[in-house]
């Protein structure tokens, strides 16, 4: 099978460019990196064709963290939901949160606000080459406390 793909984001007026009528092309494995990301960083709801494309860990995000283990849980569980629906090209996967509290200074104003940083690690298999691949994204969520 001999499919192309192309980077994030598209460039529209190159497509419509008769002088330079090229887009740029990536590789399967960053078309799925970057539709990883994608569905990552859409809150479900935000595309107008699919309500459910997106992740619900953004309703985790004011969350507050009784139990890290359980809100890793199902952080991860969220992300295999969504990834396992919309992504195809990839299975077997295996996610790895690694969460940090981040202190963020905004220089001339000298306010002060701890994030929370997580650090997601998925290991996958691509179906078309059988080979085992990893990516890794991080987000800054909101000041969520744990006790």
């Amino acid at each position: 099978m001999n499919e192309r793909y192309y980077k994030v984001p598209f460039d529209f007026g190159l497509l419509l460019d008769s002088d330079h009528p090229d887009v740029a092309m990536c590789s399967e494995l960053e078309s799925i990196d970057q539709h990883i990301e994608l569905l990552i960083m859409t809150y479900p709801g935000e595309h107008s064709y699919d309500r459910r494309f997106g992740t619900d860990i953004w309703e985790m995000d004011f969350e507050r963290i009784v139990s890290l283990n359980v809100w890793k849980t199902r952080f991860s569980e969220c992300l295999a939901t969504a990834i396992s629906r919309y992504e195809k090209r990839i299975a077997d996967c295996h996610f790895n949160l690694v969460v940090d509290d981040v202190l963020l200074e905004a220089g001339w104003s000298k306010n002060v606000s701890v994030k929370k940083r997580v650090d997601i690690y998925i290991d996958a298999l691509v179906k078309s080459t059988d080979a085992r691949c990893r990516f890794c994204y991080t987000l800054y969520l909101g000041p969520l406390a744990k006790n």
